[in-house]
C-alpha cells in the first residue's frame, strides 16, 4: 500500500537519518576502545611510565601487579608532577611478598632512573621494600645516592611483616639532614652538611617523587651492588600466587608541613622526685615512664617507655629492641657495625 501523504524524499531522509546513527555509535565504540587502552593509575598528580595494564586504581589506592616471573612482566613505574625539596614526604604502601621483587618509593633529580655509567651526578633517596626481607620483622635498604654512583646504603629493621598491611613512608627533609621515616618513627637520620649536592638538591627543591614495582629472574642481570642483589633473590623462587599485588595509597599531596611549635606552658611544675626501683629479673623488660620507644637509644636510662627490652651493643651504645643476636649486625650503617654483646640492661644495671 502506497502512503499518499508521505514526503517524496522520506527513502533519502532514513538512509541519511541510519547514516548519523551508525556514525554516533562508531565515535562512541572508539572513545571507549581509546578511554580503555589509556587505562592507568595516572592522574592529575602523578604519570604512569610503561606497562598500563599493570596498574588499576581501586578507590584511593594504586594496585601495581607483578603479572608473571620475569623483569619484563613485573611492575611499573609512577612519577610525581611536580618538584619538592625540604619537608615530610609520605606515601602509605602495602609491599609484595617473597623473593624477587622489589616495592620502592623513592625520590630523585634524575627522573627515576638509575646512571649505570656512572657518567652524570644525580641525588636519589630510597626506600627499597624487598618481598625476600618481609616477616615478622622485616629489613628495608634505605640509600642516598650523589655524586656518580656514591652509595650511602643502611639496612633498617622495622617490627612488622611489610606485605601484610599498610604502613606510611616518609622522607623527613631539612635544611641540614635527610631521615627515613616509618610510621611516624625516624629509623635513620644524615646529616647533609657533608653532601653539597644533596643539600643543594633539597635547598632548590629539585627532587621528583617516584613509586616502583620491578622484579628479576634469574635469566636476568642483576640490579645494583652485590648486598642488594643476594638480599633481592629472584622471582623464580617466589612460591606466592601471581599476579603479585603492591597497594600505593598516594596522598595528592605528599609533602606535610611542619607542625607549629607548642605554646610554652603557663605553669612550670618542679619535677617528682626520683623513685629508685628495684632490680629487674634478669632477661625482663625495664620499663621507665617517659623512657625511649622501640628502636630507640637507651644507652642513658637503660630502660624503655613501651616494655621493649633495653639491648647493649657496647660501652657507646644501647637501643630498645624485641630482640637480640649478640656479634655483628647487618642492619647497622656500615661506619658504625661493630659487635653487640646483646646484654639486657636496666636501670640497677651499669655496664
Amino acid at each position: 500500500q502506497v502512503c499518499s501523504n508521505c514526503p517524496a524524499r522520506a527513502p533519502a531522509q532514513l538512509h541519511t537519518s541510519r547514516k548519523m546513527a551508525f556514525s554516533r555509535l562508531s565515535t562512541a565504540v572508539l572513545c571507549t576502545l581509546v578511554a580503555t587502552s589509556r587505562a592507568d593509575c595516572s592522574n592529575a598528580q602523578w604519570t604512569q611510565a610503561y606497562s598500563p595494564d599493570a596498574c588499576h586504581m581501586e578507590g584511593p589506592t594504586a594496585v601495581v601487579k607483578c603479572l608473571g616471573k620475569s623483569g619484563s612482566q613485573c611492575g611499573t613505574r609512577m612519577e610525581s608532577g611536580s618538584n619538592v625539596g625540604i619537608g615530610l614526604h609520605t606515601m602509605t604502601i602495602k609491599a609484595a611478598p617473597g623473593p624477587g621483587v622489589v616495592s620502592t618509593f623513592y625520590m630523585s633529580t634524575n627522573g627515576g632512573l638509575y646512571d649505570k655509567s656512572c657518567s652524570h651526578p644525580w641525588v636519589e633517596l630510597d626506600f627499597e621494600i624487598m618481598g625476600n626481607q618481609a616477616g615478622s620483622e622485616s629489613k628495608i635498604w634505605t640509600n642516598m645516592l650523589q655524586g656518580t654512583c656514591q652509595e650511602h646504603w643502611a639496612w633498617i629493621t622495622v617490627p612488622f611483616d611489610v606485605s601484610a598491611d599498610y604502613h606510611t613512608y616518609a622522607f623527613d627533609i631539612t635544611a641540614d639532614s635527610i631521615s627515613w621515616v616509618v610510621d611516624g618513627v625516624a629509623y635513620r637520620t644524615m646529616a647533609t652538611d657533608g653532601f653539597p649536592d644533596a643539600h643543594a638538591a633539597a635547598q632548590s627543591s629539585s627532587f621528583k617523587e617516584f613509586i616502583s614495582v620491578w622484579g628479576k629472574s634469574s635469566a636476568e642481570a642483576g640490579e645494583g651492588i652485590p648486598e642488594f642483589r643476594n638480599a633481592l633473590g629472584v622471582l623464580d623462587s617466589n612460591t606466592n600466587a601471581f599476579p603479585l599485588i603492591v597497594d600505593y595509597q598516594r596522598p595528592s599531596s605528599s609533602v606535610v608541613p611542619a607542625p607549629a611549635p607548642a605554646p610554652a606552658p603557663a605553669v612550670v611544675a618542679a619535677p617528682a622526685p626520683a623513685v629508685v626501683s628495684a632490680p629487674a629479673p634478669a632477661g625482663a623488660a625495664a620499663t621507665c615512664v617517659g623512657g625511649p620507644a622501640l628502636w630507640g637509644d637507651c644507652s642513658a636510662r637503660h630502660c624503655c617507655g613501651d616494655g621493649a627490652k633495653c639491648y647493649e651493643k657496647d660501652a657507646h651504645f644501647a637501643q630498645c629492641r624485641q630482640s637480640c643476636t649478640p656479634g655483628m649486625h647487618g642492619d647497622d650503617e656500615l661506619k658504625y657495625r661493630s659487635p653487640w654483646s646483646c646484654h639486657v640492661l636496666t636501670p640497677a644495671v651499669r655496664r
